[in-house]
């Protein structure tokens, strides 16, 4: 990246001290953890920590955004703990790993910094990786339109998304919206894919209700730009470029 731009790689988790995964597959990378477990997170072996005061989050995107807010770079790449591998993906798909099948943690960090200085040259708020691994979906290198799924970017200098607790429809989505109607365009590579574990955790965990008064929430405050196919159970997004 150019020496005048400032980057880290940064994992937000909770409640997966005994399952550490995604630190495992950069050279570098900062945990970000609540205070109650930031003692948990030490004895798994996670020394490089950002510890986050008591009180001060209460969800997935609480988080999110205090990470933006409370980080010195100009460019972060916040990633899911569960990520198990990353993977290029085009005609089929490859695990990003050596010889001897482990994570290649100098491509993966230098694959996730390239995509940062892109989004910097291009002035772009926010770029996300995509949710299908399937050789299938990829048709092109980047798009501009897109779900979130397991890792993002973060360009404070573009970035216009707003975080207000009281909005019932505050997600990821949300933010990717907001960045859409703002800044008229996200980064979506679809030649590098994260492949998660999936699984839910305490904090992560969202019941069908819950998931349903999301997509409501989403539906009453964006519009005709948002909707939902409860039959492939898939978001769509009317935003023209």
């Amino acid at each position: 990246m150019s020496q005048n731009i400032t980057f880290n790689i940064y994992c937000m988790s909770y409640k997966r001290a005994d399952a550490i995964k995604t630190k495992d597959l950069f050279e570098y990378c900062t945990y970000v953890v609540r205070e109650e477990e930031e003692e948990a997170y030490r004895k798994a072996g996670v020394t490089d920590l950002l510890v986050i005061p008591d009180g001060a989050v209460f969800s997935f995107m609480s988080t999110l955004y205090w990470i933006i807010e409370n980080t010195p770079e100009d460019i972060i790449f916040i990633a899911d703990d569960d990520i198990e591998r990353f993977l290029y993906r085009m005609r089929d798909t490859r695990s990003i790993e050596t010889d001897d099948g482990m994570p290649d943690k100098e491509t993966a960090t230098a694959e996730v910094e390239r995509i940062a200085q892109l989004v910097y040259d291009l002035n772009i708020g926010l770029a996300f990786d995509q949710n299908s691994i399937a050789p299938y979906a990829y048709d092109a290198e980047f798009k501009f339109v897109g779900i979130p799924a397991h890792a993002r970017w973060i360009n404070k200098k573009a970035f216009k998304a707003t975080y207000t607790r009281e909005d019932d429809a505050a997600s990821d989505v949300d933010m990717m919206m907001q960045e859409l109607l703002k800044n008229r365009v996200i980064l979506q590579p679809k030649y590098i894919v994260a492949k998660a574990q999936m699984d839910l955790n305490e904090g992560a965990t969202r019941t069908r209700k819950g998931h349903l008064l999301l997509i409501e929430a989403l539906k009453n405050k964006w519009g005709k730009y948002y909707g939902y196919n409860h039959k492939r159970n898939i978001p769509i997004i009317n935003v023209k470029r």
